[in-house]
């Protein structure tokens, strides 16, 4: 146990960027008695093992966690790391790992505690069908395919997708929306044979239609890149197979999202780049990319433009590329963690956990808790 705390010391201090005077500053001890710690030559009481979590924003659990054990069964997508404050660029992924610990040991108490409540609460899981595909080149009619194919176990034709989070949801499929301040993160993907597959997204500062593309971008590294994916967060892969496995889950986003037939049809009907893309529910930039695709614009001179057009009718405010080309979709359309809460209220309904960890776990006060119950009874149908 002392050369568990030990490592767990270090890694998680130096992900802070903290020195050990600093932490022993917050955790209310000596410099000697961190350097001890992470020598493995005393072990720290009870009292300071809490202090020392609290101080490297961490629970206890984490602490004492051997250092590089995940969760049994699950396997993550995390190939692409950076530091703590330093972002990768678009280019390299849009599902980030970090080597911030903290993060990754946020990441693991997210997915054991979804694990947890469907087990308690008995909902089936579920994990899409895999078929490895790593580049876009010469497989895009089969990427397509795919596509239709995953639209069609939604029980969805070509029509445009009311609410990607609703759907994939009640198939089964594990979605955590969350803050996460980390610049130019926006999402990651875990699955097990056993348990399920897991998509956290960011939604920090993220608009409503960046969020659904991560949500389809990490279903595409589910189906096409299961093999990819590592017992823990870690760094694996060159930037050469890296980008080529970002433009193929990108490819499938699309063309879930955007169906090529739909488009050309819609595309008859207006070329008007705010009305398709109000019509099919996605960024004005994944309509811009569809249509380079066919050689029907030039992407950067189009962007170009309506970045132009943007900054006239807007008093000279730039449109930068954290933003979305009004009217962008509303946030109150698209409700946060739905199947996930579900999960709480019907595990408490069960008694399968306390009113206390169910309040912990929808950010409410225990009395708040009783009132949002009382009122679900009343509107619930006998």
């Amino acid at each position: 146990m002392k050369e568990i705390i030990a490592a767990n010391l270090i890694r998680y201090r130096k992900s802070l960027g903290l020195s050990q005077e600093q932490l022993a500053e917050q955790a209310g001890v000596t410099r000697q008695s961190i350097n001890n710690y992470e020598n493995a030559k005393t072990l720290p009481d009870s009292k300071i093992l809490s202090a020392l979590a609290s101080a490297l924003g961490i629970t206890l659990d984490d602490l004492l966690r051997s250092p590089g054990v995940g969760l049994p069964n699950f396997r993550f997508r995390a190939h692409v790391t950076f530091d703590t404050a330093v972002a990768t660029t678009r280019e390299t992924r849009a599902t980030h790992c970090l080597k911030n610990a903290q993060f990754a040991a946020q990441v693991l108490r997210m997915l054991q505690t979804y694990n947890a409540l469907e087990q308690a609460v008995g909902l089936p899981t579920y994990t899409p069908e895999s078929t490895p595909c790593h580049q876009v080149e010469g497989n895009e009619k089969h990427i397509q395919t795919i596509a239709a194919l995953f639209r069609h176990r939604l029980g969805l034709g070509d029509a445009p997708i009311a609410n990607l989070f609703q759907s994939v949801e009640e198939i089964g499929l594990k979605v955590l929306r969350s803050s996460v301040p980390i610049k130019g993160f926006f999402g990651l993907s875990a699955c097990s044979d056993i348990e399920g597959a897991f998509v956290l997204v960011n939604t920090h500062n993220i608009t409503i239609e960046r969020q659904l593309f991560t949500l389809a971008h990490e279903i595409g590294h589910l189906i096409f890149h299961r093999v990819e994916y590592q017992d823990t967060l870690i760094e694996e892969g060159t930037s050469y197979e890296e980008k080529a496995r970002e433009k193929v889950a990108d490819y499938f986003a699309s063309h879930l999202l955007v169906p090529q037939a739909e488009f050309e049809r819609m595309y008859t009907l207006t070329q008007d780049i705010v009305k398709l893309k109000r019509h099919f529910r996605v960024s004005y930039l994944v309509i811009l990319n569809r249509l380079a695709e066919m050689k029907i614009i030039d992407f950067a001179k189009e962007k170009v433009k309506i970045c132009a057009i943007y900054k006239k009718q807007h008093d000279g405010a730039s449109l930068q590329n954290s933003m979305e080309l009004p009217p962008a979709l509303p946030a109150d359309d698209y409700p946060e963690n739905e199947r996930y809460e579900f999960l709480i209220w019907q595990s408490l309904k069960l008694g399968k956990i306390s009113e206390m960890k169910a309040a912990e776990l929808l950010n409410l006060t225990v009395e708040k808790l009783r009132v949002r119950r009382q009122e679900n009874e009343v509107y619930a149908v006998a």
